[in-house]
């Protein structure tokens, strides 16, 4: 009688996974991973290799499921949260059902990587897989409550485990509301807490961790969410005694975190509240939000008073432009993606030749011109890596603050931040190897003006990236511009707010109601930038292109999903890679929102005869 073969062990079931996986036989090799997890659940690192297969394999959702346990296992294991963040960034999920709620909040907790996908998706999970926030969502999307009832009936205590799970109150901690059910749900459910809520009801633990993550949530918003009459008249009842609330009284304590749910802690007690008076705020966990708060707001005005100035600003639109971002930095992120060491060299080899990427290999420099908040300039000095000298210029000093205060959090040291205007980038008295230009020249009231002072300061050979708006992907908005109920930039908030609601309530088909799909439409300073700016451009590629050839500049190829260049060179055979700006100008006008509003591009001077890698 023949004997039965030894069973394979643990270790050689995973060897075997992983020599398929490497022999390129993806479904053969996603069959041998599950086998071996079916042996070894406990093992993270066989959940991260079958996500890395069903990728392959273009199963995102099973991908993403399969790395979420892998950090439910091992929440430290930074490889999975760095490429959950980047899946999710990338592709929209038809069901997120199979996602780890441990394995996202594992991701939320972890340092360098962008939170804002992963926020997404457990927010989705979240109202997908707890009937309660569910059915509310359900109700207020058909019509069949108003967000108050609905709310108001969130509220009762049988609802706390789901109001209080710990994933809704980490992502609502960690990044930005981007789902129109969910804000909807989460602005009822503020007015419950400030209209409906007795006294009594914020001594349960898990209610009082949940508004204080809605206050979390408005600072991050900006406070974008639309406020009803009866709220303002509700809080205008409320005033909060700072003596007694300084002497721990709790009634002054919850009053004050009302308020705090609808504007800004400097806001509340007809003053700031110094760093003294937040570490005397009671109870703990309202001291624990808001004192960080408190430190961060010093911090970053310091760094802002102290950053250099390239000259005094003279430009009409440059100082209106300034005075928006001095009142409303944008973006106000909450996390940053860190790549490795020359990574960016890595993605710019699609774009040019290695012969044009070789002075990157020695001590190069890179300005970033119109950084904002910078966020654009630390992810670069990141992905550049310690051999680039950073230069990031803006208009606004408050968003320099801003930039130079996560700088220090994030201990990037290659970046210099300087106070001026594109139109006087000429007294830098320095020439650049890459110059970064993305989503500022369309504010100026000549962007071909910005952009051929930049050119002046470009090395022989460098290369530049730039971002302008698109004439077609953005006509919609300019229409906006002329209905009745459109307020005029400068603005207040109050009207900004009402104004943002009214197009969160329109059908997506209707004017301005595609803008929900931005990611800039849900936080009120994103919002201002996106559809009530100063001073705003839209071109063309036409434009473009006349531009290139009149500076002598070649076009190098947009930053775009590879699906979309694949579907361009279909409809334009033999066109290949990067592609005439004629052709794709014919392409965008058929697939009106190929660029997603705003051309991303690299050009470069020209230079006969160089090839492509």
């Amino acid at each position: 009688m023949a004997s039965k073969p030894p069973t394979p062990s643990k270790r050689q079931l995973a060897e075997t996974a992983v020599r398929l996986a490497q022999m390129g036989d993806w479904e053969a090799a996603q069959r041998a991973f599950l086998v071996a997890i079916d042996s070894d659940r406990r093992n993270a690192a066989l959940y991260f290799n079958l996500s890395l297969v069903e990728e392959q394999r273009d199963e995102i959702a099973a991908a993403t499921a399969a790395l979420t346990l892998a950090l439910s296992l091992k929440p430290s294991y930074e490889h999975a949260a760095r490429r959950l963040s980047r899946l999710l960034a990338r592709f929209q999920l038809d069901d997120v059902r199979g996602l780890s709620p441990n394995g996202l909040k594992a991701a939320l907790l972890t340092r360098d990587i962008a939170h804002q996908p992963i926020v997404d998706a457990a927010l989705s999970h979240l109202f997908e897989v707890l009937p309660v926030l569910k059915a509310a969502a359900a109700k207020i999307e058909s019509a069949a409550e108003s967000e108050r009832e609905t709310a108001a009936s969130l509220l009762v205590p049988q609802f706390a485990d789901d109001l209080g799970h710990e994933l809704l109150s980490l992502a609502l901690r960690a990044g930005i509301v981007k789902l129109p059910s969910v804000e909807r749900v989460l602005t009822g459910l503020r007015a419950a807490m400030l209209l409906n809520c007795s006294p009594e009801r914020f001594e349960d633990r898990r209610m009082g961790e949940l508004a204080l993550s809605l206050v979390m949530q408005g600072w991050n918003n900006d406070h974008a969410w639309a406020q009803g009459l009866d709220e303002t008249a509700a809080l205008a009842k409320l005033p909060v005694d700072k003596a007694a609330l300084l002497d721990g009284d709790r009634e002054a304590s919850r009053r004050f975190m009302l308020h705090a749910l609808y504007r800004q802690v400097d806001q509340i007690c007809d003053g700031p509240i110094s760093l003294a008076e937040a570490r005397r705020l009671k109870p703990r966990s309202l001291r624990e939000v808001i004192e960080p708060r408190v430190v961060g707001d010093y911090r970053r005005s310091r760094l802002a008073l102290s950053l250099p100035s390239l000259k005094p600003l003279s430009n009409a639109t440059s100082i209106k432009v300034a005075g928006q971002y001095e009142l409303s930095p944008y973006p106000r992120w909450q996390s940053l993606h860190i790549s490795q060491p020359g990574s960016l060299k890595q993605a710019m080899a699609r774009f040019f030749s290695a012969g044009r990427l070789s002075f990157m290999d020695k001590p190069f420099d890179v300005l970033i011109a119109g950084t904002g908040t910078g966020q654009q300039a630390l992810q670069a000095a990141s992905a550049y890596g310690p051999q680039a000298s950073l230069v990031a210029l803006d208009l606004s000093r408050s968003s320099l603050g801003y930039a130079a205060a996560k700088a220090e959090d994030h201990a990037i040291r290659n970046v210099a931040f300087i106070q001026g205007d594109i139109l006087d980038v000429a007294a830098l008295d320095h020439l650049f190897d890459v110059i970064e230009c993305v989503g500022v020249l369309h504010h100026m009231t000549d962007p071909w003006a910005g952009w051929r002072a930049l050119v002046g300061q470009l090395k022989p050979g460098g290369l530049m990236y730039i971002g302008l708006y698109s004439a077609v992907s953005r006509s919609g908005l300019k229409a906006l511009r002329n209905e009745p109920e459109y307020p005029a930039s400068g603005c207040s908030d109050a009207a900004a707010r009402r104004y943002r609601r009214q197009l969160l309530d329109r059908a997506n088909s209707a004017p301005g109601g595609g803008l929900k799909r931005s990611r800039d439409f849900y936080a009120l300073h994103a919002f201002r930038d996106l559809a009530l700016h100063e001073s705003e451009q839209h071109t063309t590629l036409g434009q473009i292109e006349a531009f290139l050839d009149e500076n002598e500049l070649q076009f190098h190829g947009f930053t775009i999903e590879p699906q979309v260049q694949s579907d361009f060179e279909a409809a334009h055979p033999g066109a290949g890679f990067p592609g005439r700006l004629a052709d794709w100008s014919e392409f965008e006008l058929a697939n009106p929102m190929t660029f997603d509003a705003m051309y991303r591009f690299w050009v470069g001077p020209r230079i006969e005869h160089e090839m492509l890698t």
